[in-house]
């Protein structure tokens, strides 16, 4: 009875599998299929333009946010300026000294008002009808309260004035601190809706600045201007007035006001559903173009069902027969001469596997022998080997690398079984069995990037290469290769772009190396060059050489070119050292040198080269010790207004005075501060001491200047980077306003989300941030427009050849005119010559440092110079 059900399920089970039954089947669930991902794909993309205009609205707030946080920050500035030198030459004296020193801002935009406590306009810039605004909103709000905030009023317009103005004021106070007027800056309220770009707003986007009371200051959407009106700030409420816009609305910091952006949902959502109009019509094609097709095939295989039905129960014994293994089985008879010896095999049977090994039909190999499919048989050893198998009886095995052109693989693994009359021999195909074994040999001996020996082969064949020099004679050589600025291209660029320069470079060492040579990967970016030298090692000198100018040539990695080059160390058997660690630890200590040496050339090991590790080894040793003995100190290089001469910051440098060495560099120290981790430490020593500094030059009563302090990357990726500012600000009493910290690109290029968000948490406490060595690094300008900083700081080796190298003039220009388009300050260090000032000056840098003003100065000589008179701008 089981077995009646068995064989009906199998009966409808192969109707169901006839091409007829599941064509139409299949297409249908083809075409279900086929809906199914084209409405997937349609929801994929809409919520992809969702996210990117959700994304689109938030970059473009953050960076209107920070284009009018700076634009405010210079009209505060502008006020604190007012405001001081009121105090120090009164309401008449103020503007005219200002304008002397070019502190004035543009009266094209701005106009400055300066109003006694009567309410009356003593002094303006440019001149304008002296009025009273003592009814005016902003001076009442000074007049009620003892605010130091800027106080910014809704647009208007008075008699001095008969365009609308937003009013930036500050409130002035006399000796005894009661209120004695006000400062005034004037300004368009289009001037903060310049920025409005219709290739990323659209024609019916929306910038904007809303005060705290929802009064609109400044509203632009499309080519429309407006200011006013009032809008609700609560979260809902801008959607619901402004009308199915993406919107969004930031607070400033310190100030009244928010920014307002606002993109149209149509313009953001043309390009969706254009895609979604061509997945459908692409969809509706393909469904017709199957539907076509499944009838066309229906009708053929329902032609053909009947033929199949013939043919079915032989197919069914055919494949009862078949066997499904993997294996190859031959059932061979022997065949023996008129003496008795075995001279051939006939096949008298075989599977599939068995003709598919051999190439031939199963009836083709039951018509043959072993010696007619395989001609080699006899010389090879194969019929001798089987005839020894029915000599012996058995099972016998064996793996062999097959030569044989009859048989289609590269290596076999044969089971031979005699049975009575002859053999039964089963051959397995396991030559991907052999090959995965091949790639995992060279995986354990070589470096999966870039293919080359690792560090295990390398020993092993310096080893090796060693003990055949101590039998024949000769030389071994080997060289210790670390690549020059790798580090800076793999922070900068990533870790991709690493990749790809490290095999570029491997691929070229390999191509300047000699057939007995070898080349390999030894960790990171480093490299070893093993050189057997039977004559003499003068002749390896070429190969060096070839192998360093080839890795300085340029090399486009990332769309982007750069050049590395390498330091390289050499060691040689058998003088400096018997056995492979010792030659490596040489090789090492003379590739340090090498990189001491100003890096991109060869040193050979000389035993003085372990007295400088020793050396560094000491100072390390002393530097534990140094900041507890307070064997440091700070000196102050002086930084200068390129226009007018004056010195308005330092920038405070460390130096080490060692008791048994002297004066040390920081050039000397800093790295292994850095390589150990006691960088954090004297990081933070170094800011507290600057911080204290500058306050203490303050309380002695000279000009508040602003002081710079250099951050590492440790510290710079120190978590606790922005509480320690906190406490150095605190613990001095130092505004932060007179702190400034540099940081160098690279850093701020190896995780640049969080190196932006700590910025701005540094940047919101009212610290200025410069970036260091700008130009030597990979920063782009995409990310560079989002970093919260005041200044860009040119690398010395762009200044150093100024009015000699065009190239570093062509990227020292180009710096210059970037940041100012940034409305970022430049500032050029190591100005050394007239000629390199004249250039910058020229060009409009900002600001300069250097031997040709001053050399770095302990601070009572610094203090000197401070209360000399201003030196005019040559």
């Amino acid at each position: 009875m089981n077995s009646a059900k068995e064989t009906l399920r199998a009966r409808w089970l192969r109707r169901g599998l006839d091409t007829h039954v599941s064509l139409p089947l299949f297409a249908l669930l083809l075409l279900v299929a086929i809906w199914l991902v084209t409405f997937h794909e349609i929801d994929a993309e809409r919520q992809h333009a969702q996210d990117a205009a959700a994304d689109s609205l938030h970059e473009m707030l953050g960076t209107y946010e920070a284009q009018v946080a700076r634009s405010i920050d210079g009209i505060d500035q502008t006020l604190r300026m007012l405001k001081y030198a009121v105090e120090r030459k009164g309401p008449l004296g103020a503007l005219p000294e200002l304008g002397r020193e070019g502190l004035l801002p543009p009266g094209v935009v701005f106009v400055v008002s300066i109003v006694d406590r009567n309410g009356v306009t003593v002094a303006s810039n440019p001149r304008a009808l002296s009025i009273s605004v003592a009814d005016q909103g902003y001076f009442k709000f000074h007049q009620e309260r003892d605010s130091g905030a800027t106080f910014v009023s809704p647009v208007l317009r008075d008699a001095a004035n008969s365009e609308w103005h937003l009013h930036f004021t500050r409130r002035l106070d006399d000796v005894d601190g009661n209120f004695a007027g006000i400062v005034i800056v004037e300004t368009d309220p289009a001037y903060f809706t310049s920025s409005y770009e219709r290739s990323r707003l659209g024609e019916r986007g929306m910038l904007g600045l809303v005060g705290s009371d929802g009064v609109v200051r400044a509203l632009r959407t499309g080519d429309k201007m407006s200011f006013g009106q009032r809008l609700g700030t609560a979260d809902g409420e801008i959607e619901n007035q402004i009308g199915g816009k993406y919107s969004g609305m930031s607070e400033l910091h310190g100030i009244a006001l928010n920014v307002l952006v606002g993109l149209d949902e149509q313009e953001l959502m043309a390009g969706f559903e254009r895609q979604r109009r061509e997945k459908l019509w692409e969809a509706t094609t393909l469904s017709a173009g199957l539907l076509v097709f499944t009838v066309l095939a229906w009708l053929w295989s329902w032609q053909g069902a009947r033929a199949r039905a013939r043919m079915r129960r032989a197919q069914e014994t055919y494949a009862a027969a078949s066997e499904a293994s993997m294996d190859a089985f031959f059932v061979m008879r022997e065949v023996r001469n008129s003496d008795g010896v075995i001279v051939d095999f006939k096949i008298v049977d075989a599977n599939i596997r068995a003709a598919q090994m051999t190439g031939t039909s199963k009836q083709d190999l039951c018509r043959t022998t072993l010696c007619q499919l395989i001609p080699a048989a006899r010389g090879n050893g194969m019929l001798k080997g089987l005839s020894e198998v029915i000599a012996v009886g058995g099972m016998h095995e064996q793996e062999w690398q097959n030569t044989v052109p009859q048989l289609r693989a590269r290596w076999l693994h044969q089971q031979v079984v005699a049975v009575q009359g002859g053999i039964v021999a089963i051959v397995r195909d396991i030559s991907e069995r052999k090959a995965a074994e091949e790639r995992m040999l060279h995986l354990a001996h070589h470096d999966t990037l870039t293919g080359l020996p690792n560090r295990s082969l390398i020993s092993d064949r310096l080893e090796h290469t060693i003990a055949q020099a101590r039998r024949n004679g000769g030389a071994v050589l080997v060289a210790f290769i670390d690549l020059d600025g790798f580090k800076l291209v793999n922070d900068g660029l990533g870790h991709n772009a690493g990749d790809e320069l490290l095999k570029v470079v491997a691929e070229r060492m390999s191509g300047c190396l000699r057939a007995s040579d070898t080349v390999g990967r030894f960790g990171g970016d480093e490299f070893v060059l093993l050189l057997d030298e039977p004559a003499s090692v003068i002749d390896a000198a070429p190969v060096l050489e070839r192998v360093r100018e080839a890795v300085l040539k340029s090399i486009s990695v990332s769309g982007q070119e750069v050049q590395v080059s390498c330091s390289i160390g050499v060691a040689v058997y058998p003088n400096d050292g018997g056995d492979a660690g010792t030659l490596l630890m040489n090789a090492d200590a003379a590739m340090y040198r090498a990189k001491e040496l100003g890096k991109n050339n060869i040193q050979f090991y000389t035993r003085e080269m372990n007295a400088s590790i020793e050396e560094k080894l000491v100072l390390l040793e002393g530097l534990r010790c140094a900041l507890d003995d307070g064997q440091f100190r700070l000196v102050y290089q002086p930084k200068v207004d390129l226009r007018t001469g004056r010195v308005f910051g330092v920038e405070a440098l460390v130096r080490w005075d060692h008791p048994e060495h002297g004066v040390i560099g920081p050039d000397r120290f800093i790295p292994l501060a850095e390589e150990s981790g006691m960088i954090i430490a004297l990081g933070d020593w170094v800011l507290r001491s600057a911080c204290a500094q500058n306050r203490a030059w303050q309380r002695a009563g000279l000009a508040p200047l602003r002081i710079s302090v250099n951050v590492s990357p440790r510290q710079f990726e120190d978590p606790q980077l922005v509480e320690r500012v906190q406490r150095a600000l605190a613990d001095s009493g130092l505004a932060a306003e007179w702190l400034e910290l540099e940081v160098t690109e690279g850093v701020i290029m190896r995780d640049l989300q969080q190196a932006v968000a700590k910025m701005a948490a540094v940047r919101a406490m009212g610290v200025s941030l410069s970036i260091d060595d700008f130009g030597t690094g990979y920063s782009s300008l995409s990310a560079l427009k989002s970093f919260p900083i005041s200044t860009l700081k040119i690398d010395k080796s762009f200044v150093r050849d100024l009015g000699r190298s065009s190239g570093d003039e062509a990227i020292a220009s180009s710096i210059i005119g970037l940041a100012h388009r940034l409305k970022l300050r430049v500032i050029a260090e190591g100005v050394e010559t007239e000629q390199q000032r004249s250039f910058l000056r020229e060009n409009g840098c900002d600001e300069m440092q250097g031997y040709l003003f001053s050399r770095p100065l302990p601070p009572e000589q610094l203090a000197q110079l401070l209360v000399a008179p201003v030196i005019e701008a040559a």
